[in-house]
């Protein structure tokens, strides 16, 4: 009984751990975007709730956490071990480092694009939710994904799993268990409440998903269609 209740407590904290985590890189995802459109075009609300998140970034964050983890840490830390060998020289250590980047950088790239896109086909073409578009952009993949925003988005996850996010385990790790369970709980609820707040709002009062129109079953043939399946 004992080793059960410690394997829940241990399994608990894990999940208030990261969830903190991606919600840390939530917020500075929604900063981010939130001064980019201020400085670059006018200041527009970003994501979909109405705290100061955009859990895009935080899933797309864990994603790669736990897929590759950083240039030189996780599955690519593995990697860069075997490409450096075990005596090598200045020369081999620059070059694998490099390379180690240039790899990193397009395995993000991919995988955040994937996310991306799952996430879009989802709540905008699924649900009919806009929550972003490309429609005025070039190469782009059912407005949802965008090339040139892909590999922004690839570089800055690179730099920001080498520096942010080695920040946030940092800081992460001083919390106490009680603190990060209460931490977690409490922002969960709100958020939680947000996005059902913001959905129920959304469905109400958007013309385009018009309840006496709204079929999710016609949307999601409709969205094969254009996929061309």
């Amino acid at each position: 009984m004992g080793e059960t209740s410690l394997s829940e407590k241990r399994t608990f904290q894990f999940v208030c751990k990261y969830f903190l985590l991606a919600s840390a890189v939530a917020f500075f995802g929604w900063l981010f975007e939130t001064l980019s459109f201020v400085i670059l075009w006018q200041p527009s609300d970003r994501g979909m709730l109405t705290l100061p998140f955009c859990y895009l970034y935080g899933a797309v964050a864990l994603a790669v956490w736990f897929t590759l983890g950083t240039p030189f840490s996780g599955n690519m830390g593995k990697l860069y071990a075997k490409m450096k060998g075990e005596h090598p020289s200045r020369l081999r250590i620059a070059a694998c480092a490099a390379l180690m980047f240039v790899l990193y950088f397009a395995a993000v790239t991919l995988l955040s694009t994937l996310v991306e896109l799952i996430v879009g086909l989802i709540f905008i073409k699924g649900l009919g939710m806009p929550l972003w578009s490309y429609r005025n952009y070039d190469h782009t993949f059912l407005d949802i994904v965008c090339l040139d925003f892909s590999l922004l988005w690839g570089a800055l996850i690179t730099l920001g799993m080498c520096t942010l996010w080695r920040l946030f385990m940092f800081a992460e790790q001083k919390l106490s268990p009680r603190v990060r369970a209460v931490s977690a709980i409490v922002l969960a609820s709100l958020v939680l409440c947000d996005f059902i707040f913001n959905c129920t709002y959304f469905f109400i009062t958007c013309e385009e998903l018009d309840r006496r129109d709204f079929d999710v079953l016609d949307r999601i043939d409709a969205l094969f269609q254009e996929v061309g399946f």
